[in-house]
């Protein structure tokens, strides 16, 4: 049985397609079966795993041309798999924003087709699209983390956000600013157990794997967030323990 897993952003930006991007590689690293689901648009994710940029296929395009849409996925590596967006127009994902409103158990009705061949099911979400976001989060979803930089901007919306309840994710952190050493101390004392013990930092690396279409971790192995990808991914195999209720291995 796999365990269902989204990241989303508190505001575009913030670097979540390439977060789940390595959290995929990292997974597979430990030995798990993992399926990326990209649910942004922008269809991105791909780039992270070697897709063409000329490819178009995808769930949400499936959707539209009224085809299967598992015929859209692909395995980029042994243990390793991708169903992305596919590539559509601005009324082409306000259709589908329309029909996921219509039908809110959309994945939570696919997911068991998929949930005997992975481990995990990661998904990559939007930032404003509710619907798109809302028939993962609030349907099909064991684990859902929020993402934000730590900056004055990300800041500001988390304190917006107080019925808010997602674990989140600090990225791209970089000790050596004491303004990011300030907002940290005080999203620690904010929000306690919701933050995540492991931010991931701010490293170079993370946009020349992208130039090499190759996800963090499998390009830049010995980088710091490569690392830091790697403690989350163990910090997720002890949550999914955690959440049934059996010690992590």
């Amino acid at each position: 049985m796999s365990l269902t897993l989204s990241l989303q952003g508190v505001r575009g930006g913030v670097g979540v397609t390439t977060l789940v991007a390595a959290l995929g590689q990292a997974l597979r690293a430990l030995g798990e079966r993992v399926l990326l689901v990209e649910g942004s648009p922008d269809h991105l994710l791909g780039l992270h795993l070697g897709l063409s940029v000329a490819e178009t296929r995808g769930w949400a395009r499936a959707q539209l041309d009224g085809t299967d849409w598992r015929d859209a996925a692909f395995q980029c590596a042994p243990g390793l798999a991708l169903l992305p967006y596919g590539a559509v127009g601005e009324a082409d994902v306000a259709a589908i924003e329309q029909a996921l409103q219509r039908t809110p158990r959309f994945w939570a009705e696919r997911l068991p087709l998929l949930q005997a061949q992975f481990d995990w099911i990661v998904f990559d979400l939007p930032q404003r699209l509710s619907a798109h976001a809302a028939t993962v989060n609030r349907q099909a979803c064991a684990l859902p983390l929020l993402v934000a930089t730590v900056d004055p901007g990300c800041h500001v919306l988390l304190h917006r956000h107080v019925d808010e309840t997602r674990r989140l994710l600090p990225n791209r952190y970089d000790p050596a600013l004491p303004l990011q050493r300030d907002l940290m101390q005080l999203w620690s004392e904010a929000y306690g157990a919701r933050l995540l013990p492991q931010p991931v930092h701010e490293d170079a690396s993370v946009p020349a794997a992208l130039a090499r279409k190759l996800p963090l971790g499998l390009d830049a192995a010995g980088s710091l967030a490569a690392a830091d990808a790697a403690g989350l991914a163990l910090w997720c195999l002890a949550e999914r323990g955690r959440l049934r209720g059996t010690p992590a291995a």
